[in-house]
């Protein structure tokens, strides 16, 4: 055995089989705190998801519009199931973890996806009959708790997204927060922006149509009716001048996502922000009312029924499902194209 003096004039034993510097580390992989940060908003978010969907399920609320969903009970179970898959243990979670997270998480989602574009509509449509005091062509009650009970579903469902991302990110060894192995985001590109100009331009172009429409009733106008339901509505209607003015928000929305700045101060970040969470809502409501538009269009044309004409019925769809089409890839891709640099570059420790 080899010997060394020690600074004191001793001997010490030298290691005998000595590490090499780069010998990989033994220890495995952590994970970065925002990955924690999230599994916890998972786990809370999918609870009170189950919770809401079990509360209104045993209480036997209906939707206000029956939409085809997956049994409440079913998706509460896969909101539980998701829960014990996602549980912080410190260290990026298995492939098949992942995977199975990510199944649980559209089975809890497809219990509210298609119900969530008319609780919300019915939500901010009886709210304004509450502030205006105008009357509809309709009578209903707010939908609360269905309402309710089907956005904890998508915030649950965002996390749980969120998650799947981070966790991929984290594997590969980039950053949880902002996907990138470096700080700063690369630079946009022409072909990038000319997308985002465009579908701006195809998002503004199919909302006009179905804005015109709805104007054109709120008034008094008889274009596209075949009934009398409609005699009584004025602008301050529910479903009517609040329609309109939430068209207004988004071709605003898009115009903005559309030119595609890069936030450099406190208050450019809030107008992105805002910007692209209508954008998200807006998608979310378009999208699964396109997707059963569609289907109605090619299994059942519209005929004309005794309020609305035929080609109305076709044109407010077509708006739904175009308008739909161009603002959700808009919204990721305003998203990505103004990405900053990240102030907490958080790479996987090992």
């Amino acid at each position: 055995m080899n010997n060394t003096p020690n600074a004191h004039g001793g001997n010490t034993h030298a290691d005998p089989c000595p590490r090499s510097h780069t010998e990989p580390h033994t220890e495995p992989h952590t994970v970065p705190d925002v990955v924690r940060l999230v599994s916890r908003a998972v786990v809370l978010t999918c609870l009170l998801a189950a919770a809401a969907l079990t509360a209104i399920e045993l209480a036997g609320v209906p939707d206000p519009v029956a939409m085809p969903t997956a049994p409440r009970w079913f998706a509460a179970v896969m909101a539980a199931a998701t829960v014990l898959l996602v549980l912080p243990t410190g260290r990026p979670a298995p492939r098949w973890r992942t995977l199975l997270a990510a199944g649980t998480g559209a089975g809890m989602l497809s219990g509210s996806l298609l119900a969530v574009p008319h609780s919300v509509l019915m939500l901010v449509v009886g709210v304004v009959n509450l502030v205006t005091g105008v009357g509809g062509s309709f009578e209903f009650e707010i939908p609360w708790a269905t309402a309710g009970a089907h956005l904890a579903v998508v915030v649950a469902s965002s996390f749980v997204l969120a998650w799947l991302v981070t966790q991929r990110r984290s594997r590969r060894g980039l950053c949880a927060r902002c996907g990138r192995a470096a700080a700063e985001p690369p630079v946009v590109g022409d072909g990038v922006r000319r997308a985002l100009r465009l579908l701006a331009t195809v998002a503004v172009l199919a909302v006009l149509p179905y804005a015109a429409l709805k104007l054109a009733w709120g008034l008094g106008a008889r274009i596209g009716l075949t009934g009398s339901a409609f005699d009584d509505v004025t602008f301050l209607s529910p479903g009517f001048g609040d329609t309109v003015v939430l068209t207004a928000v988004s071709v605003a929305v898009s115009l903005v996502m559309g030119a595609g700045v890069v936030p450099t101060s406190a208050r450019g970040a809030v107008v992105r922000t805002v910007t692209a969470a209508f954008g998200v809502i807006g998608s979310l409501m378009l999208v699964p009312v396109s997707v059963v538009g569609v289907f109605l269009l090619v299994t059942a044309p519209p005929t004309g029924d005794v309020e609305i004409a035929g080609w109305a019925f076709t044109m407010v769809y077509v708006c739904f499902t175009v308008w739909g089409l161009a603002l959700a890839p808009l919204t990721a891709l305003y998203l990505r194209a103004t990405r900053r640099a990240c102030r907490r570059h958080e790479l996987p420790a090992s």
